[in-house]
């Protein structure tokens, strides 16, 4: 009898432990149950959330971004929340279980979900922005296309700066004072050079007082009159930041620098490629100049154009050994209407910055009309003859060359952007993307500032008597080994 009921002892000690181990697996499979959906629910709510990124900014512009904002402009990071915790309880509330997960952990609940960090476009001198921009241009160029470009961009950019460094010797304004200096005590008396003879330094000299888009947009071009509101726009106001997301210190690469000019130029109208849309057709001149309307921009690139042109044709004017000789006998003809000829070497080299300034004026007409110059001038690449000087605005036109193999308009634009900083650069773009999304694509209120590129966040849920709380970030940074 006693050992009967040892056995029944045993037999229920067995049970218990029995039931205690499968009672025991089941709150085990309860939890990690929980555990998966609350982790589930909250990667599909941000999947869900970066899967609503702007299609207009992708399509027009290359970049993914998901828009925080309202549509009246203003930052309501409670939307990012809503999207995220709207998904996620799908996750956490499916259709009631059957058999031993009954009752398990179903229908959770979110008590509390928020945000713990945020990386905004606009973020450190928008680095966000200039991150996706040059992954785009890389993956639409590629090694070998990026090589091609870099190496026509520096080449043509080293000899520009050449060219600019030999002209130092000619300080345009000093040549002319000189002249003026040595021409003072006699003025314009002639001598016996003849009545016909026209001093082309005087007319080059009342040439460059006029306005320069007057003087060299060629015939038939008008000037361009579209304007904008640049306040409004990312360089100019204060910006919504964000926070709790680590960014990379990293160095401004020349890489990255060549194709964000190329990008500039792909997506953007410049006077030479205008688009047709109301406002702002000269937007790389505005990446450049950062003025509010087109006339302001594009004046001060073609003033930039010319004095690039102008070293250009100084340089050869110096080395050709013809074109120096007949500077030499015109310089002795004015020095000798004039009476002072002893100042030829004066006049000669206010003979030369004007024969290069004549020459240049050509040039930005041939480049504003669509065509080509040279980017090193040679005898056969020359247009304007010195005996011509004074014809220039009359007959200028009849001796312009497209020169095949030169530079465009658009090569210039891109040599001029590289001398900006990778940080002007930058807002530049943001500016014209702002600009363009709100007044062609119709979001009016449409701010940079306002769109994620990559977001932390979390959320506590219940299960029963259970809490489980998650952190989570997602973003579209692409990771790269």
């Amino acid at each position: 009898m006693r050992q009967e009921g040892s056995i029944t002892a045993y037999l229920c000690l067995m049970l218990t432990l029995m039931l205690s181990l499968i009672f025991g697996s089941l709150e085990s499979v309860r939890n990690a149950h929980a555990r998966v959906l609350t982790s589930c629910a909250m990667d599909q709510g941000l999947y869900s959330l970066f899967a609503k990124y702007d299609p207009v900014l992708l399509e027009q512009y290359e970049v993914f971004f998901v828009s925080g904002g309202s549509d009246d402009g203003s930052w309501q990071p409670e939307r990012l929340c809503r999207e995220i915790r709207e998904t996620a309880l799908k996750v956490l509330s499916p259709a009631p279980a059957d058999g031993i997960l009954s009752g398990s952990p179903a229908n959770g609940k979110i008590t509390e979900d928020y945000v713990t960090g945020f990386c905004l476009a606009t973020d450190q001198e928008g680095w966000a922005f200039s991150r996706q921009v040059c992954e785009a241009m890389k993956e639409s160029l590629g090694t070998y296309g990026i090589q091609q470009l870099s190496q026509k961009l520096m080449k043509e950019e080293a000899v520009v700066e050449i060219q600019e460094q030999q002209k130092q010797k000619y300080e345009d304004g000093e040549v002319i004072e000189e002249y003026e200096e040595v021409k003072e005590p006699t003025g314009e008396a002639a001598d016996s050079t003849g009545e016909d003879f026209v001093n082309p330094i005087e007319v080059i000299r009342q040439i460059m007082q006029m306005g320069i888009l007057s003087l060299v947009l060629p015939s038939g071009k008008g000037i361009p009159d579209g304007t904008a509101e640049v306040s409004q726009l990312a360089s100019r106001r204060e910006l919504q930041s964000g926070f709790g997301i680590p960014i990379p210190q990293e160095q401004e690469s020349i890489v990255d620098k060549l194709l964000f000019v190329e990008y500039l130029m792909w997506k953007f109208p410049c006077y030479t490629k205008q688009m047709g849309h109301p406002g702002l057709d000269c937007q790389v001149e505005y990446a450049l100049i950062g003025r509010d309307s087109d006339k302001e921009n594009l004046t001060g690139v073609v003033t930039q154009l010319l004095v690039l042109r102008e070293a250009a044709n100084l340089v050869h004017l110096v080395s050709d050994q013809t074109k120096r000789t007949q500077m030499e006998s015109m310089s002795a003809v004015i020095a000798a209407s004039l009476g002072i000829p002893a100042a030829t070497g004066v006049i000669m080299a206010a003979l030369a910055v004007c024969w290069a300034f004549a020459e240049s004026v050509l040039d930005l007409r041939e480049l504003l009309d669509g065509g080509r110059v040279a980017l090193i001038k040679d005898a056969s690449s020359w247009q304007l003859a010195l005996e011509h000087l004074p014809e220039l605005l009359e007959k200028g036109d009849e001796y312009r060359k497209d020169i095949s193999g030169g530079v465009d308009y658009q090569g210039y634009l891109r040599i001029l952007l590289l001398k900006k900083s990778m940080n002007e650069l930058n807002f530049g773009a943001m500016d014209l993307v702002e600009y363009n999304m709100r007044t062609i694509y119709g979001k009016e209120k449409f701010r940079l500032d306002c769109c994620v590129d990559e977001l932390a966040a979390g959320m506590q849920v219940e299960f029963g008597r259970r809490n489980y709380q998650i952190t989570r970030s997602y973003g579209y940074r692409m990771e790269t080994e």
